[in-house]
């Protein structure tokens, strides 16, 4: 129930989606109520042109990508836990070839993490993350994408019921059963890394994060180094808004140990970071 409530709401929260919902009732309301439809007419247009032309998106993303900064691993990595959603699934059954998204630098930052740590167990997490296609495995993808480059590890689990990081985390403890003395290695996006360790916290997996797939330069004034894009305003702007918004959600209903990340997360190697 979660799961689905959770797409629906994004469906209509997405703030491009917002925007146009409120123009959109803002032009009906003005037939019968002039001057609210018309507020709200504008007031959607003012967000519209604000969201696009400045970098309000590309600053939330430095801001979320700073929160968990690129640390060593362990000089033992016992396993690596690698997050899915970097495939579309669904995409590659219709075309029949593989289809990944921005995403993608999980999987390339496990598969390196890997060959430095030959005896480690990597493990992918993640099921179907598409609302219409619950039946849908990531894995599928995966094992389709380590056959195509030729990638050679002793020990790759597959997680595949998970539909987001709260299952990631449920799931994929209950299959490996860490060790109070291993040394597991999180892998996944660096925006998508604070709800990620809030979750993995609150599970009462103690692991070591490793964020990757960087969509920034982790600088704010690199933001205005980088050439305008309204679309590129937006889709930053999409992708912060929801993990702020699932941050949010995860800690208020329980699925993550806090909201915002503490100033300093330990490793499990002891290591400040």
């Amino acid at each position: 129930m979660f799961f689905a409530i959770s797409k629906i709401f994004w469906m209509i929260a997405q703030p491009l989606n917002a925007i146009v919902i409120l123009i959109t009732i803002g032009l009906f309301m003005r037939l019968k109520w002039r001057d609210a439809g018309v507020k709200m007419f504008m007031t959607g247009i003012f967000l519209l042109l604000s969201f696009g032309v400045l970098p309000i998106g590309p600053a939330l993303m430095v801001w979320l990508e700073r929160q968990v900064p690129p640390i060593n691993t362990p000089s033992q990595v016992d396993g690596i836990i690698v997050l899915g959603g970097a495939f579309e699934r669904n995409l590659s059954i219709m075309t029949g070839t593989l289809n990944a998204n921005s995403d993608i630098g999980r999987i390339f930052c496990a598969m390196e993490l890997a060959k430095l740590n030959p005896d480690a167990k990597l493990l992918f997490t993640g099921g179907s993350g598409d609302i219409l296609n619950p039946d849908l495995s990531e894995g599928d993808d995966v094992r389709r994408f380590i056959n195509l480059t030729g990638f050679k590890h002793q020990q790759i689990l597959y997680e595949e019921k998970s539909k987001n990081t709260y299952e990631n985390a449920m799931y994929s403890k209950e299959m490996v059963k860490p060790a109070r003395d291993e040394n597991w290695v999180l892998v996944t996006s660096a925006y998508h890394m604070p709800r990620s360790v809030g979750v993995f916290a609150k599970a009462g997996w103690d692991i070591t994060p490793y964020p990757c797939g960087q969509k920034t330069g982790g600088e704010y004034a690199g933001i205005f180094k980088q050439t305008p894009s309204v679309t590129g305003n937006f889709v930053m702007l999409n992708i912060a808004v929801k993990e702020i918004i699932g941050s949010a959600i995860y800690y208020v209903t329980g699925k993550s140990a806090f909201f915002l990340l503490p100033a300093r997360v330990t490793s499990p190697d002891g290591n400040n970071n």
